[in-house]
């Protein structure tokens, strides 16, 4: 057989052809190896949480076992978005790295700096020779670097996280194999660095919600739904709020429903019977026992969490700790309920006082026509003790509702105006308030320590000084920083149970006998402290005794009363004066009216503040002194003064009042000279106080007032 010569060449063209498939194939297929090499072991590394510095050397180090003529190195974006950083770079030199580390990116930095500001690959075949090396050929050439090639790492959200590139110590074009596979190692380093990212903004926020977990005023956690549900996580809170750590109420899941309190457990389960048969959210309100037994108050929120169906219903809830809120609810509450029958006791005693004002004055009368031993004497007399008893109880009910006319002065409460005292702290500060309503106060307070006590017992009276630098809470939240005086009455009693402590300051509440107690005294220490401009607090246990403790703000720069008691019966008549007389009561203006003509004083008198102004007006004679209700129609008694003072500037002021407004009986410019007496007040204490305020210059009525 023979073979023409187009055979051969033919032949020769096919073995050809077959040898390039070949070699193609081989090389496609050790190409395809050497990429499933790389991802499976850059993959793995991430997957193992390996650091990604581990990674990015392990890419590298790959790609230069591929290629030995070739030098990896990973630079990563700063989050300025313009400031390159050394990742890896195990073959290059390290003062190499040193130098690129902070390599700002720009149209000309190098082929790393360009590639991560043009977003896309740069190749340059001869550093020396490149524009884009210019400021960095120097430092390049110095370490042997010839050629390089660098892609920027692009995320899937479309920002650059770094380069990768590839130095050569010989000036080269790039050949496609190295190109593909420079690609496929960029990829792998964008997804480690992604993952990287990933990884620490996750621990970050974990790291800021366990930070907001634990130090939130309140306890979290997760449970199972149920009675006996198990708790799967609770913070650290719960230690320092109810006693108990973490791991002791996790290991019994009853400790939830134990710790309940009894009068409580049936709320938190409707709630949670709800919770678990329509959804939503879970919130109940209810009290836990902590370990000391203290009774804590929580307002429960939580919600569902997604679970498998295999899995038991999960919650996840927060225990807000409400007790402080609970306490200012009750606070406000009975602070309602006792202004709301404040105001109720001081109407009542307007116009109680006006009716006793006459039943006591005209008393007073009938009982000076007769001999002591007559029996009209004697019923007057009786009449007259009687509407004295009447007198105090309206004034309790006026302590009470912080509506009594006070006459403060500054006194020192160790002196000898407070007869029983056991210890008393040195040199207390000086407090303003009434004196003998304080006497009252803690007269009630010892009365009260003695009942407690049928067996006997001890009373401490203890008087201190206190200053707040900062603002308190709890029951003393209505305190202001500043100095106070703490007077302190304490037994060793049979002390009160909770139920009594909650209406302790409620008026005619009374734990005494029927007939034994008229439920004012408490009310009426409490309503003159707070109208003093202080507070009142107290703590009892049953079986362990009773302390009320008082606290009065300092008198700042007034100096104590020095006024003593005269021990001799002042004069009472008229040393030829003048007094106005204003009242819009008929009776008492005639009664009070006839009884100062009595006592030799010239009298005008007028039914309201309008009138009073036409007769000192007409009037040619001094008016030594004006004695005028408080609340009249027209005019009142404050007004009446302030437009007196202007015609006649040495005129005193007597205000009376069987209702009178706190905040109506405020120091004011025009009152200097003025006192106050409270409706129903003797006619024989009327003509004393009358007389101390004509005997009394100017200068010292205008200081005693202020």
């Amino acid at each position: 057989m023979t073979f023409s010569a187009f055979d051969d060449n033919e032949f020769a063209s096919d073995r050809m052809s077959t040898a390039v498939k070949t070699a193609t194939a081989g090389a496609e297929q050790k190409l395809a190896e050497t990429l499933s090499s790389l991802y499976k072991t850059i993959l793995e590394l991430i997957g193992t949480q390996a650091s990604l510095f581990e990674v990015l050397e392990s890419l590298c180090r790959f790609m230069e076992k591929q290629f030995p003529e070739l030098a990896c190195s990973v630079l990563l974006m700063d989050p300025d978005g313009r400031t390159l950083h050394h990742g890896a770079a195990p073959s290059l030199p390290p003062e190499y790295n040193a130098k690129v580390d902070g390599l700002q990116i720009g149209a000309d930095a190098g082929s790393c700096g360009t590639a991560a500001f043009r977003r896309q690959q740069v190749i340059v075949s001869n550093i020396a020779a490149d524009p884009l090396w210019k400021d960095f050929s120097r430092l390049a050439l110095q370490f042997g670097l010839k050629a390089c090639w660098s892609t920027p790492i692009i995320s899937r959200d479309d920002k650059v996280l770094g380069t990768f590139a590839v130095y050569y110590r010989e000036s080269r074009d790039p050949d496609s194999r190295h190109v593909y596979l420079v690609q496929c190692a960029t990829h792998l380093a964008g997804i480690a660095i992604e993952r990287d990212r990933a990884d620490k903004e996750l621990h970050a926020v974990e790291t800021r919600y366990r930070a907001l977990v634990e130090n939130l005023p309140a306890i979290t956690y997760i449970a199972e739904v149920g009675i006996l549900g198990r708790w799967l996580y609770v913070s650290p809170q719960i230690e320092t709020i109810l006693g108990f750590s973490p791991e002791e109420w996790l290991s019994d899941p009853a400790n939830w429903i134990n710790h309940i309190h009894g009068e409580d457990r049936e709320r938190a389960l409707e709630a949670e019977t709800r919770f678990w048969e329509i959804g939503g959210m879970y919130r109940a309100e209810y009290r836990v026992i902590a370990r000391d037994g203290r009774a804590i108050w929580f307002r429960d929120d939580a919600v569902y969490l997604k679970t498998t169906d295999k899995q038991k219903p999960v919650m996840q809830g927060v225990l807000h700790d409400i007790t402080e809120y609970k306490r200012l609810e009750d606070q406000l509450r009975q602070s309602q309920k006792m202004e709301a029958v404040g105001q109720l006791a001081g109407g009542v005693a307007h116009d109680f006082n006006n009716l006793l004002m006459i039943i006591q004055g005209r008393t007073e009368r009938i009982e000076e026509r007769f001999p002591a031993s007559d029996a009209s004497h004697q019923d007057a007399h009786e009449i007259k003790e009687a509407a004295g008893r009447a007198t105090a109880l309206t004034r309790q009910l006026l302590a009470f509702s912080r509506k009594q006319v006070l006459q403060p002065k500054v006194l020192d409460m160790n002196g000898e105006n407070i007869q029983i005292v056991l210890h008393t702290a040195p040199s207390l500060w000086p407090v303003k308030v009434d004196q003998g309503q304080i006497e009252q106060a803690v007269l009630n307070l010892a009365l009260n320590s003695r009942d407690a006590m049928p067996t006997g017992g001890k009373v401490t009276i203890e008087t201190r000084n206190l200053e707040f630098k900062e603002a308190q809470t709890g029951e003393l939240s209505s305190l202001k920083p500043g100095k106070y005086v703490v007077l302190e009455v304490s037994d060793t009693g049979t002390g009160m149970d909770a139920e009594t402590q909650g209406h302790i300051f409620e008026p005619f509440f009374s734990t005494k006998e029927l007939g034994k107690g008229t439920g004012l005294g408490l009310a009426s220490v409490y309503g003159l402290v707070k109208q003093s401009g202080g507070w009142v607090s107290f703590r009892s246990k049953l079986g362990h005794g009773t302390a009320f403790t008082i606290y009065l703000p300092e008198a700042n720069g007034e100096a104590h009363s020095t006024l003593k008691p005269s021990l001799t019966a002042p004069t009472v008549h008229s040393q030829g004066e003048t007094i106005l007389v204003v009242e819009d009561e008929d009776q008492i203006r005639d009664m009070v009216c006839q009884y100062l003509q009595q006592n030799g004083y010239t009298v005008l008198h007028a039914k309201d503040g309008k009138e009073a102004l036409e007769i000192a007006q007409r009037y040619r004679g001094t008016i030594q002194l004006l004695l005028t209700d408080v609340v009249m129609p027209q005019v009142g008694g404050h007004e009446l003064a302030q437009s007196l003072r202007k015609l006649r500037p040495r005129c005193k002021v007597l205000f009376t009042s069987g209702y009178p407004d706190h905040s109506a009986l405020s120091d004011r410019p025009a009152d200097r000279n003025a006192e106050t007496l409270q409706k129903p007040y003797a006619l024989a204490r009327l003509a004393q106080k009358i007389r101390e305020m004509l005997d009394m210059p100017d200068t010292i009525a205008a200081q005693s007032a202020r």
